[in-house]
């Protein structure tokens, strides 16, 4: 595990990864949410890549990776949103090109769709997040970690398509030993959390996100064999947001930055620069 940087947000001691220092362009890279998702396992395979071109900044959110291991009962989502722009604000970044994936390509998504954008987004990728996500087989082995090895396996088997991944025992090894960090299981799990006593009061703003209203220069990727989206979702979500552009990896799953890493670094760096 790599040992990486920290700073302290507003009292919350915060990991991060940083590349490319000195570069007059920012990138945000944004890490996916399953047990154990950080930046580390995220990125491992662009940081330094993209770091040749931009100012790369990527952090551990709440309660993930070695960020302290915190949850707002009280409102999470908007939370991890002012804890990133507090991070930015901390290291001086008043402009930035940012990449979420997964769950924080939705995140990304829903910001940059605001009246205000809480975070000062110049472009955006969103990699597997975003849109329709049904409630099926994959997406129940990817909630219901149990803490074990073989459960990290099935995990992993869920999120790409190349059997070699959830054989490499070194690579589950090391997911499992983060998602097991103390407090780590419950960060994850809190957010999977809800009162049987409690009524929705409405849709939550992740489902009602006004994509038509997104000004900033947008790319959805999405991996085509991803079985925890809708077949066909990310043409629909791309078609929703103004001139957005579609990028495919024809053997993905949900993890087409780190199974396709060199394609999604080259489509990237082209989307970012041009």
């Amino acid at each position: 595990m790599r040992e990486g940087n920290y700073v302290v947000i507003d009292g919350v001691r915060t990991h991060y990864f940083e590349a490319g220092k000195g570069k007059p362009e920012t990138v945000l890279l944004l890490h996916s949410a399953e047990f154990g998702g950080c930046a580390e396992f995220s990125w491992e395979f662009n940081l330094a890549a993209l770091g040749e071109h931009f100012h790369v900044l990527a952090p551990d959110h709440l309660g993930f990776g070695l960020t302290d291991k915190i949850f707002d009962f009280n409102g999470q989502f908007d939370r991890r949103i002012a804890h990133i722009r507090r991070f930015l604000e901390a290291m001086g970044v008043t402009r930035c090109h940012v990449i979420g994936s997964s769950m924080s390509g939705g995140l990304t998504l829903t910001v940059a769709a605001r009246p205000k954008p809480d975070w000062p987004i110049v472009k955006a990728v969103c990699c597997s997040g975003g849109g329709d996500a049904p409630n099926n087989e994959a997406r129940n082995i990817l909630n219901t970690y149990d803490g074990t090895l073989e459960h990290m396996r099935r995990i992993v088997e869920v999120m790409f398509v190349d059997p070699k991944w959830a054989a490499d025992e070194d690579y589950i090894s090391r997911r499992h030993e983060i998602a097991n960090l103390p407090g780590g299981w419950e960060a994850t799990q809190a957010a999977r959390f809800k009162a049987p006593f409690r009524a929705a009061s409405g849709p939550r703003e992740r489902d009602s996100i006004s994509y038509g209203a997104i000004k900033v220069p947008v790319l959805i990727m999405a991996g085509k064999l991803d079985p925890l989206r809708a077949p066909g979702y990310a043409d629909k979500l791309a078609g929703g947001i103004p001139g957005a552009a579609l990028h495919v990896f024809e053997r993905a799953g949900h993890m087409g930055n780190i199974e396709c890493a060199d394609e999604f670094n080259r489509r990237v760096i082209a989307f970012l620069k041009g």
